[in-house]
């Protein structure tokens, strides 16, 4: 994207999750019966029960090792014998979540909110769900929920700040995002995403300010860096630019969008072979972005090597039509 990107949003969400439970599951002492029938009925609940606690327990294990699927599968055996689990609904949502099920997440986790209506942390998963769909109202209205019951925790303030920025809720969104300074003030990443916000609402100025603040606390923050690298170039300032693109691909080499856009500030610059070095690393870390090879060969054309640009230009030319015959 050419505007100033929530980076690290989408990269930031599965770490917050709450932690996997332990099992809640607690037995009542065996009561004393005379009748046999009514004992062998307690015995044969007593024994679904420990069935239920021990497959949930291994669906926590699995889930523990990143084996979601298997979790899932675990959790869903515990719940036919135990079906008022409702550790058990939470951590399948969360392992869907892990999966990118998010519709499987939102329907486990409303299960849980159904039976405890003040379980933050399953409001907390629900609105991560939402968010991470894209259903920004929704999860609004999940991480308000979250936080009326719990104000103090402190990752819905981070989710709740750019889902307000997405749908336009600018000021909102500053107000929650300072907020969460106010709880953990040398966390650099929530005085970037102010500034993300701030650059949203056309306020430069302020953005570029949050950034640096962001930058006091870690010198080498990537996305402090490359946004401020964004403001430099959108305003013109080619040379402040470079140097915090520079900074950016110094501190995350792999950042194909910050070692493009260095590039293009290179060949503004007429600095020819900086731009193709440049360029030929983005191409490396983001062979999809086929207008790279459009741009190397303007710098070899800038340069006078013509065959070289045609090389580039022929390639360009084969990626397009290849990515056209994949779209019909």
């Amino acid at each position: 994207m050419n505007r100033i990107k929530l980076l690290s949003v989408v990269t930031v969400c599965s770490s917050l999750f709450v932690t996997l439970l332990n099992s809640t599951l607690c037995f009542s002492k065996e009561e004393v019966t005379t009748e046999g029938t009514n004992k062998t009925k307690k015995d044969n609940l007593l024994g679904h029960m420990d069935i239920a606690n021990e497959q949930y327990k291994q669906g926590l294990n699995y889930a523990k090792y990143g084996l979601y699927d298997e979790a899932i599968e675990m959790y869903k055996k515990s719940l036919v014998l135990e079906p008022n689990n409702t550790d058990a609904y939470k951590n399948m949502g969360i392992a869907y979540l892990q999966k990118e099920r998010y519709d499987e997440a939102i329907e486990a986790l409303q299960k849980v909110i159904e039976r405890k209506p003040e379980d933050y942390d399953a409001c907390y998963n629900l609105g991560t769900a939402y968010f991470d769909k894209g259903v920004y109202d929704k999860a609004i209205e999940s991480f308000k929920k979250t936080l009326q019951i719990s104000p103090e925790h402190r990752a819905t303030y981070f989710l709740l700040g750019i889902a307000y920025a997405k749908v336009g809720k600018y000021d909102d969104a500053v107000q929650i995002l300072k907020k969460r300074i106010e709880f953990d003030p040398n966390l650099a990443i929530a005085y970037s995403n102010l500034g993300i916000v701030y650059s949203m609402k056309g306020l430069d100025k302020e953005a570029l300010a949050e950034f640096k603040k962001a930058l006091d606390i870690d010198p080498i923050h990537e996305n402090a860096l490359y946004n401020i690298a964004l403001l430099y170039d959108k305003t013109g300032k080619i040379d402040e630019a470079i140097q915090y693109y520079n900074r950016t691909v110094e501190a995350n080499v792999s950042n194909s969008d910050a070692q493009y856009r260095l590039g293009k500030n290179y060949i503004r610059k007429k600095q020819y072979d900086d731009a193709i070095n440049a360029f030929q690393t983005a191409v490396m870390s983001n062979p999809a972005n086929i207008e790279i090879y459009n741009d190397i060969g303007n710098a070899y054309k800038a340069k006078g090597m013509d065959k070289d640009a045609e090389g580039y230009f022929s390639l360009y030319k084969k990626q397009l039509k290849s990515n056209k015959a994949k779209q019909q």
